[in-house]
């Protein structure tokens, strides 16, 4: 079975390279369009950065189903260019995500206030090291493009993918909880664990590279995985 649904993703994969695109991308508007109501939950307030991620998420993975494709039309430069593009779009998305779960802790607890510009500061790490130094000493830009994008997923979303679900259920446990709002209680709980398994997925099970954890748990082994 699983055999079978490995083949079916592998000759599927441009289809949903976009409609997972699409997905990221309509969830960030569809949060825009939200966020310009009237909201007394403070929750809706550090909605932008969530809306943030949802695009440039989505501008990211819809990367890498034009990417290849404009391969054969443009020069390697340019397209070498467009490829660092890509890594920025999804490093800064990772921030956003990473923000987003910094400032819903925020008002809630006094002594997460420090971690308010932890986001920002990890970004510039990576665009320092992984991404500026790492051309500079790296010299396949295959390896580098790679280590870029698998230290982004450390750095940036494995922390604020578990972060935003944590705090969510935090949101959901004082401040909706009090108003007897069940509905958007439980919707925030699956959210939060919607966050947290992405943090897991998008961040933990990254591409193989020949460095620890990347070498032991990457999407290699999940997909390769006895039936």
């Amino acid at each position: 079975m699983l055999t079978l649904l490995r083949e079916w993703l592998t000759a599927n994969r441009p289809l949903i390279l976009f409609v997972y695109g699409q997905v990221f991308f309509v969830l960030g508007l569809a949060i825009v369009l939200q966020s310009r109501r009237r909201s007394r939950l403070s929750l809706a307030r550090d909605l932008p950065w969530l809306a943030g991620f949802g695009i440039l998420h989505g501008l990211n993975e819809w990367g890498d189903l034009f990417l290849p494709i404009q391969k054969q039309f443009v020069s390697p430069p340019i397209f070498d260019l467009l490829s660092a593009f890509q890594l920025i779009l999804l490093a800064t998305s990772f921030a956003c995500l990473f923000q987003f779960g910094v400032e819903l802790l925020r008002p809630l607890s006094p002594p997460w206030r420090w971690l308010r510009g932890l986001p920002f500061l990890l970004f510039l790490f990576w665009l320092i090291g992984p991404f500026w130094a790492g051309l500079v000493i790296i010299h396949d830009i295959a390896t580098w493009s790679a280590t870029a994008n698998i230290l982004a997923r450390y750095l940036l979303c494995v922390p604020g993918g578990f972060l935003s679900g944590y705090a969510l259920l935090k949101q959901a446990r004082n401040q909706i909880r009090p108003l007897g709002l069940q509905p958007i209680e439980r919707m925030l709980h699956l959210a939060a664990g919607a966050l947290a398994a992405y943090g897991f997925f998008g961040g933990i099970i990254v591409p193989p590279l020949a460095v620890f954890p990347a070498n032991w748990i990457n999407t290699d082994t999940f997909s390769q995985a006895p039936d």
